[in-house]
């Protein structure tokens, strides 16, 4: 009898508890992405589907993006809690339209913009560009860029020969030859050999961050009035996005985050989706983060800088910001 009792009791305290940790009070949350969520974006999806948002007193929504120049003037004018979105169009929006909005951890620390062309056309490096036909998307930074790799790769920018076409049509024009070679982020790489092989071709990708691009890229951003007067939520929601990209990046989880997006957005394949995941995570988690060096999400001066500088001179910027104006390490759950 005493013994029941005991149990009976222990089993209304542990329904006691986990009623009152549901009942937890939550806050609504939106992070809205800079492009349609795809396998890149596995650890927010994670941290989603596991509740560790949930934990940290959030509820996050997940909003699908138009564009990093987009995403930047919706957080900017409440639309959201935070974004993601290209650094150059960060600091771009500060320098030219004085846009106050702040990184509060980087995510891609290198650029993926890479040139796809097809194995075989004998264009095995940067320098092999010259002369060749590309294809572009109007307003495309992998062109804005392209200076910038000629450079270091010691050709000249004004050989290659620029086909604007809709971003729908890159792949299929690089697929069939109709041009040498066809500018994607990274991530794309898995979707894009997949279509490639059912043509009978392979797809060979010439990054601009192997050819010596040092710079971030995606960064998580929020306006800087937020930041100031109420820090909590996105401390919150860092923490549990940094346990998500640990969690989802790790190599033995590289499927299981790309289903996490799956989850909510079934029309993505799911190949292609952990393909562009396990590409992710070699930009964010890159060698100084996983030597020691820096901790997750953490912004370095020296980076910063040299970003900055790259931005105002490629991008023509009005003029050059200052690191504080665009960055900040101290939302961040470790810091070194």
């Amino acid at each position: 009898m005493i013994a029941r009792f005991v149990t009976t009791l222990v089993a209304l305290i542990a329904l006691a508890g986990l009623a009152q940790a549901q009942s937890k009070p939550v806050r609504p949350f939106t992070f809205i992405l800079d492009f349609l969520p795809y396998g890149e974006y596995a650890p927010f999806f994670t941290a989603l589907d596991k509740g560790w948002y949930r934990e940290e007193g959030l509820d996050v929504k997940i909003l699908r993006g138009a564009g990093s120049g987009d995403t930047v003037k919706r957080i900017a004018v409440g639309q959201g809690d935070v974004g993601s979105a290209d650094f150059s169009a960060l600091v771009g929006a500060r320098a030219n339209e004085d846009i106050r909005v702040k990184a509060i951890a980087a995510y891609f620390r290198r650029p993926p913009h890479s040139i796809f062309v097809r194995e075989g056309t004998g264009i095995n490096t940067p320098r092999d560009l010259a002369g060749k036909t590309l294809a572009i998307t109007p307003g495309n930074s992998h062109k804005t860029l392209f200076p910038l790799l000629a450079k270091l790769a010691g050709f000249d920018a004004e050989s290659v020969k620029w086909v604007t076409m809709d971003g729908a049509a890159m792949g299929p024009a690089l697929i069939t030859g109709r041009v040498d070679g066809a500018p994607f982020f990274a991530n794309h790489e898995a979707r894009l050999q997949k279509q490639a092989k059912t043509q009978g071709q392979t797809l060979k990708r010439i990054s601009y961050a192997d050819a010596g691009f040092d710079m971030y890229s995606l960064v998580l951003f929020a306006k800087d009035d937020v930041i100031a007067k109420d820090p909590e939520p996105l401390r919150a929601f860092l923490r549990a996005t940094i346990r998500g990209m640990k969690y989802a990046f790790a190599p033995e989880h590289i499927e299981e985050g790309a289903r996490a997006v799956i989850k909510l957005n079934p029309e993505i394949d799911l190949d292609a989706a952990a393909g562009a995941t396990s590409v992710a995570s070699r930009y964010a988690l890159t060698e100084e983060v996983t030597s020691g060096k820096v901790a997750i999400g953490q912004f370095e001066p020296a980076r910063v800088e040299r970003s900055r500088d790259i931005y105002s001179e490629y991008f023509q910027l009005k003029r050059k910001v200052t690191p504080d104006e665009i960055v900040t390490n101290d939302l961040l759950p470790q810091r070194k």
